[in-house]
C-alpha cells in the first residue's frame, strides 16, 4: 500500500509506502503529517552547536561557557554541577494533567528544570566546544572527538592541528576541507583520501604534492591534472605564491574548472548494497540516508553510524528500533528524544532503552515525558511509578495525545506520533542549525511561530 499525504507544515506532497507502513505498525505509532524536509528541520530546531555565551552556573555561581544564554527563562548548571548528586532532576517531577495537551506540559517542565551548560566531556583546555569529547587544546569545534590543538570544525574526528574543516577524520595540518580522511597537509580540498600535501583538489586518493587537481589516483607531483616534475612543482609555488589571496582566488578559479571538467560518480557509496543517498559506508536496505555508516532497514537518516530498523534520525549512533530521534545515541525502542547518550563516544553499545519524548535524559530506561534527567526508570514527566502503574499511565496518555492534540500558534496539530513542536524548542530558531540547513529571516521565522 502506498498513501500520497500533504505535509501540514509545507504543504508539498509526500509518499508513504509499503515499507513505511511497516516500520511504523511494528513500532507502534501512527504515520506522520509533516515530510521528511520538515520533519528532519524540526529536530534540528533543537541542536544549538554554535551560539555560545558566557553565563553564570545557576547553582555554584561560576561563571562558565554555555549554550544557554543569559535571557533564558529556565536555569542552566555547568557540566560538573549538573552531574553530581548535589540536585535531583526527580525533585521537578509532577503529575500528568489529563486535562490539558501533552506537549503544553512537557513544554513547563522544559522550561524548569536545569538544562546542562555544554554537551560532552573529557576534554583538556577547550572550554568552548560543543558536542564533543576527549578533546585537547581545542576551540569552537563542534560534533567531533579525539581531537588535539584543533578549532573552527564540524564532524573531526580524530584530528590534529586542523583548522575550518567540515567533515574531516583521522586528518592532521587540514584547512578548509570537506569530506576528507586520511589526509596530512591538505588544504582548500574536497572528499580527499588517503592525501598528502595536497591543495585546491576534488576526489583524489593516495596522492601527494597535488595542486588544483580532481579525480586523481595514486598520482603525485601535478597540477591540473598535467605531470610535473619534482624540481618544476617547486617552482610552480614560488612563482604563484599562494600566501597571497588575490593569487589564491586565480588559482582557485582555475582548480575549479578542473574540478567541474571531470566526470562524478553519482554518489559516494562504499561496501552497500540497496541504498540510496550520500556519503554511505557498510550500510544496507536504507534510503534517503546522508553521511551514514552501518545503516540497516532505515529510512531518512542524516549523520548517523550503527542504525538498525530506524527512521528519522539526526546526528544519531548506535540504535535499534529508533524513530524521531535528535543528537545521541545508545539506545533501543526509543521515539521522539533529543539529546540521549549512551556511554563514551566510540563505544558501542546500548544505554537507554523505552524512552518516548525524553530530553536529555541519560542511561535511563521506560521513560515518557521525561527531561534532564539521569540513571532513572518507569518515569513520567520526572516522576517515578511502580511498573504497573507506568505502563497503564502511559497507555492513557498516548490515547489523550490523540484525542486532545496540542495545537500551535499556526494551527499544525501535534498527536502522538510527532516530534516535539518548533515552537517549544528551549533555543531561538536562528541559534539552532536548523538556521544553516533551512534559513529564515527574522520575519520569516516569527511568522511561523517560531522562537
Amino acid at each position: 500500500m502506498t498513501e500520497t499525504k500533504q505535509c501540514q507544515n509545507c504543504h508539498n506532497s509526500f509518499v508513504i509506502d509499503a515499507q513505511d507502513f511497516n516500520f511504523y505498525e511494528k513500532i507502534n505509532v501512527p504515520p506522520p503529517t509533516f515530510c521528511p524536509e520538515c520533519r528532519e528541520q524540526r529536530r534540528i530546531a533543537f541542536r544549538n552547536e554554535r551560539s555560545l555565551y558566557k553565563r553564570k552556573c545557576d547553582l555554584c555561581g561560576e561563571s562558565v561557557v554555555s549554550r544557554v544564554s543569559p535571557d533564558k527563562p529556565y536555569p542552566m548548571y555547568c557540566q560538573k554541577c549538573w552531574w553530581s548528586d548535589k540536585w535531583n532532576p526527580l525533585s521537578y517531577g509532577r503529575d500528568y494533567d489529563f486535562n490539558k495537551p501533552f506537549f503544553e506540559q512537557f513544554k513547563e517542565l522544559l522550561f524548569s528544570v536545569p538544562h546542562i551548560a555544554l554537551l560532552g566531556g573529557n576534554s583538556v583546555n577547550s572550554e568552548w566546544v560543543n558536542q564533543e569529547t576527549d578533546d585537547r587544546n581545542c576551540y569552537l569545534n563542534v560534533g567531533g572527538h579525539f581531537n588535539e590543538d584543533s578549532a573552527y570544525n564540524t564532524y573531526e574526528l580524530y584530528g590534529k592541528d586542523s583548522l575550518d574543516n567540515y567533515w574531516v577524520l583521522h586528518s592532521e595540518l587540514c584547512y578548509e576541507c570537506v569530506n576528507c580522511e586520511r589526509c596530512y597537509r591538505t588544504t582548500f580540498s574536497n572528499e580527499c583520501f588517503d592525501c598528502l600535501d595536497v591543495v585546491l583538489s576534488y576526489d583524489c586518493r593516495n596522492c601527494a604534492n597535488v595542486f588544483g587537481c580532481a579525480g586523481l589516483r595514486n598520482k603525485q607531483y601535478h597540477i591540473f591534472n598535467n605531470p610535473y616534475s619534482k624540481e618544476a612543482y617547486r617552482e610552480f609555488f614560488r612563482d604563484k605564491n599562494i600566501a597571497s589571496r588575490k593569487n589564491l582566488a586565480e588559482l582557485k578559479k582555475k582548480a575549479e574548472q578542473i574540478w567541474l571538467s571531470m566526470p562524478r560518480k553519482f554518489a559516494s557509496i562504499l561496501k552497500s548494497r540497496e541504498v540510496s543517498g550520500n556519503f554511505i559506508v557498510e550500510s544496507k536496505n536504507s534510503h534517503n540516508i546522508w553521511n551514514a555508516e552501518k545503516a540497516e532497514d532505515s529510512k531518512n537518516l542524516y549523520i548517523v553510524l550503527g542504525l538498525k530498523n530506524s527512521y528519522d534520525g539526526s546526528s544519531v549512533g548506535w540504535g535499534e528500533l529508533c524513530y524521531e530521534g535528535a543528537h545521541g545515541g545508545g539506545l533501543y525502542n526509543s521515539k521522539f528524544y533529543a539529546y540521549i547518550f549512551g556511554g563514551a563516544a566510540g563505544v558501542d553499545r546500548i544505554n537507554s532503552s523505552y524512552l518516548e519524548y525524553c530530553y536529555t535524559t541519560q542511561s535511563s530506561h521506560n521513560c515518557f515525558g521525561c527531561v534532564n534527567a539521569k540513571n532513572i526508570e518507569y518515569c513520567i514527566l520526572n516522576k517515578k511509578y511502580s511498573k504497573e502503574d507506568y505502563e497503564k499511565i502511559t497507555v492513557k496518555i498516548r490515547e489523550q495525545m490523540i484525542e486532545m492534540p496540542y495545537i500551535d500558534k499556526k494551527g499544525r496539530v501535534y498527536k502522538y506520533g510527532e516530534f516535539f513542536p518548533i515552537e517549544i524548542s528551549p533555543f531561538g530558531y536562528n541559534e539552532t542549525v536548523a538556521q544553516e540547513y533551512y534559513p529564515l529571516t527574522h520575519e520569516e521565522a516569527l511568522e511561523k511561530g517560531y522562537p
